[in-house]
């Protein structure tokens, strides 16, 4: 089997734009990418110059020159990544949170991605007192009401594993294991929402999580099991959310591969990184280049591939 190495484009859209990203990612080696939807969130159907305050159709035709692009250049689109603020128990955002979800499912699907990536409820925007009912009944409602937009558009939405609060220097509530895990089963629990959901297991937030006493990320990994289906790797000092490239930080990789290993993992080896942490501003291509060649390595090091 041929492991495929992705690497997440957010970076090099907003530097390059979503064309320029993909054309990018295939001359630095990538096999796939996880391509954003949001752009920190300027994606907005409320910000009328952007591609999201346009129609339906005209959104769907826009990513679907993209995939048409792709296609041309070998590249998969593997994932795309979706809603990143969570709700916010504030009606009107959380209400404009689905509709701009909406048209990250008809972008996901344009561009033939199975799976949207959507971050939990955070405790960075209810705070680190909120009650736990609270969490739990946002979260459920978030990921509940996106899953039935999800369907519509023939998407799966992947809920990604959370870290710290490093505003208030506490853990996210979703960041604990047993709340992450009780809210996703949740979720699963109704109808047929276990087919629309799976896990995007990033192990930097994971390994940011350890200081408040939460699993290793491989031990996340095998907790998870098989729900995880894409992955956001990358690596850090567990103090903050550095998103470097793996064995730049102090993530025990062996054990994470042999965790994905063990659960059975199939899918593409993706990164997600900030392409500014090694050389800074101006290397974010030289950067990206150098992680597609370090995962390669570390794959073929250790399936000989």
């Amino acid at each position: 089997m041929k492991r495929k190495v992705g690497i997440s484009t957010h970076f090099l859209q907003t530097k390059f734009g979503d064309a320029e990203a993909l054309k990018i990612a295939k001359s630095i080696g990538a096999d796939a990418v996880d391509f954003s939807t949001i752009i920190r969130s300027i994606h907005d159907y409320r910000k009328p110059d952007t591609i999201y305050a346009k129609s339906d159709d005209e959104i769907y035709s826009y990513y679907r020159g993209l995939k048409k692009l792709a296609d041309d250049l070998g590249i998969e689109i593997c994932q795309t990544h979706g809603r990143i603020s969570g709700f916010k128990n504030i009606p009107s955002e959380d209400e404009a949170f689905i509709e701009n979800m909406r048209r990250d499912c008809i972008a996901c699907n344009a561009l033939e991605a199975k799976y949207c990536v959507v971050h939990s409820t955070t405790t960075i925007h209810l705070g680190p007192d909120a009650p736990k009912e609270l969490m739990h009944s946002l979260n459920f409602d978030l990921f509940n009401r996106s899953v039935a937009v999800a369907k519509k558009y023939g998407v799966i939405i992947a809920s990604e594993t959370f870290g710290d609060a490093d505003k208030y220097n506490c853990c996210d509530f979703f960041g604990n294991i047993e709340e992450f895990q009780k809210s996703y089963n949740d979720v699963c629990a109704v109808g047929d929402n276990k087919d629309y959901m799976a896990i995007c297991m990033d192990t930097g937030h994971s390994n940011k999580a350890m200081r408040f006493n939460n699993p290793a990320p491989a031990d996340v990994i095998r907790r998870l099991g098989s729900d995880i289906k894409v992955l956001h790797l990358n690596d850090n000092d567990t103090l903050t959310d550095q998103h470097k490239i793996p064995l730049t930080g102090c993530i025990d990789w062996n054990d994470v591969f042999d965790a994905l290993d063990e659960i059975g993992y199939s899918g593409v080896y993706n990164m997600e990184l900030n392409l500014g942490v090694i050389g800074g501003k101006d290397l974010e291509i030289e950067s990206a280049d150098y992680a597609v060649k370090v995962m390669r390595n570390l794959l073929k090091n250790r399936y000989g591939e």
